[in-house]
């Protein structure tokens, strides 16, 4: 029997019943559709959540690289031991952890000293060593051996005329200078003996000058201006070598020693030395190369006070000039 008071078009189901069959009928009949979206939404929820809001990263770099190392040293990596810096230093890993392990022991411990390797580089610099070698000049044969035979020694270029020797006697200061003079001595008197005696040291002068000395015991006689007849055949050579190299001039010198007045000798000084250089000109060397000029005692070379020093002095001098 119907309800008077409801019409047919009347919906008198409440709407929380038609709620609750909705669900019922979805679960019944649809379960299986609804449990395939559900768990697609859940995935889709997930994936979301891995891209959007990180998830899945709780892991940190460090834990992964412990991961990395894990699986690179083996499925049973060993703990790395305490004591590896020690062991390090050249200490035994026995030594420090303190264990002695003896045969028959139920457990043995293995124990895994980790090992750093520290690659140094060295630079190596290379010193150049310059070394500065001085050469020191070879003492010349020449050279003055004391100071006595220095101021002994007449400076400048000197050679004494002797018969069938000549000998060189003065001092120069280099040996260049010297080799000069047994150059012109022996161009002067070829055919003579060549000694050489000259001084080397740098406490001479050199000179452009040549002085050719004859000096003799016998040259001249006591007071006299005649020339000894031994000598007149170096004298004679030096005019020949005069003639053939006129770039020469020539001044001889007279000169004596000290006996008897100055003014007697000087007069005997200025004979003595026209005498030789008169023997020059006879020889053939032209007379506006030759002068003379008489030096007295003005000059010696030896000491008056010995029979010898006064025979020496009493000498003949021609000095070469160009």
């Amino acid at each position: 029997m119907s309800d008077p008071e409801l019409s047919k078009d009347d919906d008198y189901y409440p709407f929380r019943w038609k709620v609750a069959d909705f669900f019922e009928d979805l679960f019944v009949l649809h379960r299986t559709a609804v449990v395939g979206v559900l768990a697609l939404l859940g995935l889709g929820f997930i994936l979301l959540g891995f891209l959007v809001l990180g998830w899945g990263q709780g892991d940190s770099t460090e834990e992964l690289a412990t991961e990395a190392r894990t699986a690179a040293e083996g499925d049973n990596p060993a703990e790395e031991s305490p004591t590896s810096s020690v062991a390090n230093d050249g200490i035994t890993t026995e030594e420090a952890i303190g264990i002695d392990t003896e045969p028959g022991d139920t457990e043995t411990t293995s124990t895994t000293s980790s090992t750093t390797t520290s690659s140094t580089t060295t630079s190596s610099t290379t010193t150049s060593t310059t070394t500065t070698t001085t050469t020191v000049p070879p003492q010349s044969d020449r050279a003055a051996t004391s100071d006595a035979q220095i101021a002994a020694t007449p400076a400048g270029r000197v050679i004494v005329m002797n018969p069938g020797t000549i000998g060189i006697v003065g001092g120069l200061p280099t040996d260049e200078a010297a080799d000069e003079v047994v150059e012109l001595a022996t161009a002067l008197f070829p055919g003579f003996t060549i000694d050489d005696q000259q001084v080397v040291d740098d406490s001479f002068t050199d000179s452009d000058t040549v002085t050719l000395r004859l000096s003799a015991a016998d040259l001249f006689g006591y007071n006299s201006d005649g020339l000894n007849s031994t000598y007149l055949p170096v004298i004679d050579q030096l005019a020949a070598s005069l003639i053939e190299n006129d770039s020469w001039t020539v001044e001889v010198s007279g000169h004596t020693d000290d006996t008897g007045p100055a003014d007697g000798n000087q007069r005997l000084s200025q004979r003595r030395a026209a005498a030789a250089a008169t023997r020059l000109t006879v020889q053939g060397v032209p007379s506006a190369r030759v002068t003379s000029v008489g030096r007295g005692e003005d000059q010696p070379i030896e000491s008056n006070d010995s029979e010898a020093g006064r025979l020496a002095n009493r000498r003949v001098e021609f000095e070469l000039a160009r």
